[in-house]
């Protein structure tokens, strides 16, 4: 069936920053098919599902381009440790007991109730058993980049990286032609893989023309340990083995050097900006704004919620504007439009998704969000840009569409049972506490 939002105020995210004060939107099968002001819309026709959004503006929805779905199970687990002694003492240990195929199941499920409503139409995920979190991502309804993490130690989907990467690959090959499913590759850090293990995932993303995700430089201690191993910051390591590129998404990147920055810059290789998560852990502040003018397509991600706790991307943007004001003493650092395009439009491009996602225009895939701009907490709107990333919370978020079909409405999330997955996380919780 045919759809068409009318009275809305349209926020656009195209390359013109076009905001349609009053106007519609007709959606075909998965795509927009036109927009206009209400003054040019058609007549109605019986066959045509009709949205009113009048008090709303209509945007694009979200594209988190970091987080780690199943680490919903470890939220609030370890809290105030600093990121190596939470990650090897804490987290590893108790992803060997609480990851197996059900439990990430469940788990994503739950962390696929929480994206929705706070406006994640797209997600792009790192971690294990991405099959799984992929069967369940398709089932909600909701655009997500999978890939299984490689890294040189056991893990609870793999015990080898011959073996990591042969999952990979069947993970490709199984979604690449996928509608809402986009494969990748991921090497977790260059302090967690070897050369050849870099090497190796870098190859298979080439080969089947993925993404490749990676942490990168998201402490200084991090960085220090790479100087010291091979003489060379963690950007001009993977340099050196031709690991930027264009088709590389690194997450953090907190401590790039101007050195560095050009070489992402030159590379055309992404961030996936993380705020909270870099703050909560200690890790420091990644400066941005100073990447984004060097030329670097900076993406905004929430990473898991064992080190942000929640995976609310209006949260997200709005730190991500806020930071860099500070960080440079300058208001005009990061302005509000600019942290919107970073949530959206700069997210699908940093993905390799832009050509589908990120904005509303014709001919892409009808992904979007309805926010209910009448709401206490933010009229009056002098500016929409402004509302939507100083004044909003996820709370306005009312209505939510992937690939032009309803993923929640009224703020009912309606492809997943909201009360069983809930039972089934503490069921798992309290089982976890006394074992």
């Amino acid at each position: 069936m045919k759809k068409q939002i009318i009275n809305a105020c349209i926020v656009t995210m195209n390359s013109q920053m076009e905001v349609v004060k009053n106007g519609f939107i007709d959606i075909e099968g998965d795509e927009i098919l036109r927009i206009g002001s209400m003054n040019e819309r058609q007549t109605n026709s019986p066959e045509i599902e009709i949205t009113d959004a009048a008090g709303m503006i209509v945007m694009p929805g979200f594209i988190n381009t970091h987080t780690h779905v199943p680490m919903t199970l470890l939220r609030g687990f370890a809290d105030d440790l600093p990121l190596h002694e939470w990650l090897t003492e804490h987290i590893f240990p108790a992803e060997a007991r609480l990851v197996t195929p059900e439990n990430v199941r469940i788990a994503s499920r739950l962390a696929f109730i929480e994206m929705i409503k706070s406006g994640t139409t797209c997600f792009n995920d790192m971690y294990f058993f991405e099959d799984i979190i992929a069967e369940e991502a398709k089932k909600a309804g909701i655009r997500g980049v999978v890939g299984e993490s490689l890294i040189d130690f056991p893990t609870a989907s793999f015990k080898t990286v011959e073996e990591g990467l042969s999952l990979c690959e069947q993970l490709i090959q199984k979604w690449q032609n996928d509608s809402l499913i986009h494969p990748s590759v991921c090497a977790h850090s260059p302090y967690t893989c070897s050369e050849k293990t870099l090497k190796s995932g870098k190859r298979l993303a080439d080969k089947y023309n993925t993404l490749l995700q990676i942490h990168v430089s998201e402490t200084r201690k991090e960085v220090e340990d790479i100087k010291i191993r091979t003489g060379k910051t963690p950007g001009e390591y993977l340099h050196s083995i031709g690991l930027l590129d264009k088709n590389v998404i690194a997450a953090h990147g907190v401590w790039l050097t101007p050195k560095e920055t050009e070489l992402f810059a030159s590379t055309r290789t992404s961030i996936g900006h993380c705020p909270k998560s870099n703050l909560k852990l200690a890790s420091g502040i990644a400066d941005t704004d100073s990447y984004r003018k060097a030329g670097v397509t900076v993406g905004i991600g929430t990473d898991g919620t064992a080190s942000n706790n929640t995976l609310d991307m209006v949260e997200e943007m709005r730190f991500a504007a806020l930071l860099p004001k500070v960080v440079h003493y300058n208001p005009e650092a990061i302005q509000a439009r600019t942290a919107l395009q970073m949530a959206t439009l700069n997210g699908a491009k940093a993905l390799g998704l832009d050509g589908i996602t990120g904005s509303i225009e014709t001919g892409k895939k009808a992904d979007l969000i309805l926010v209910h701009a009448n709401a206490s907490n933010m009229i009056p709107v002098y500016d929409e840009y402004s509302a939507i990333v100083y004044a909003m919370n996820s709370k306005n978020i009312r209505y939510s569409m992937v690939n032009g079909e309803w993923i929640m409405k009224n703020r009912e999330v309606l492809h997943i049972d909201k009360e069983e997955t809930l039972k089934a996380v503490k069921r798992i919780a309290c089982s976890f506490r006394l074992s």
